[in-house]
């Protein structure tokens, strides 16, 4: 990233231009600024989702002349960065959030998780702007439940959505591409077209 582009990071998270030139470099993954600063040349929208299996379901679906480029940025946590990138290099972003709503009852120490899943999410959204967020109702597999040609076609692929076979990238995608869009959730067909930035 060039000086600019760092110090419009700096000033979006409030910190030094030292800190924010090393987070850009090392927090996020590898090739992050470049397909952000590729999608601003080309003037595609950037959806920025939280891991590795979000991307590999959401790129196949949302791909398109117009839709967005599907970038996982490591962890919900690092999303108020990736964004601070994105915009700094040019890019047009939105953000999709799991809301965890119920993700806890699913972890073997639910207390700890149910308030280590509200935390998080609580602070993301707190750094997020709200017009460029969309906050799923629980983690991507309820929304991808209600995906009847999704769920035949990941099982034909050996996985699943729970248990062992759940959270395979390879087999999202693969179950992703050979899904319909037809029966796809709207809410996540919805993010093909997110809502426009706000204007400055």
């Amino acid at each position: 990233m060039d000086e600019d582009a760092v110090a419009l990071v700096a000033a979006a998270l409030g910190t030094s231009t030292a800190r924010a030139r090393r987070l850009a470099r090392t927090a996020l993954p590898p090739g992050f600024a470049r397909s952000a600063r590729e999608a601003a040349v080309r003037g595609r929208a950037v959806l920025l989702v939280e891991g590795a299996t979000d991307a590999a379901v959401l790129g196949p679906l949302l791909h398109g002349p117009s839709g967005p480029v599907v970038l996982a940025v490591g962890g919900k946590h690092l999303l108020p960065l990736a964004g601070a990138v994105a915009q700094a290099l040019g890019a047009s972003w939105h953000a999709v959030v799991d809301g965890d709503a119920d993700g806890w009852r699913r972890a073997r120490n639910r207390s700890r998780a149910r308030t280590t899943h509200h935390r998080a999410t609580a602070q993301v959204l707190r750094l997020l702007p709200p017009q460029r967020v969309t906050v799923l109702p629980d983690a991507l597999e309820a929304e991808l439940a209600l995906w009847p040609s999704f769920v035949a076609a990941l099982r034909a692929h050996g996985g699943d959505l729970t248990g062992p076979g759940a959270k395979d990238p390879a087999r999202y995608a693969a179950a992703a591409a050979a899904a319909t869009a037809a029966d796809a959730p709207a809410l996540l067909l919805a993010l093909r077209q997110p809502p426009p930035p706000p204007t400055r």
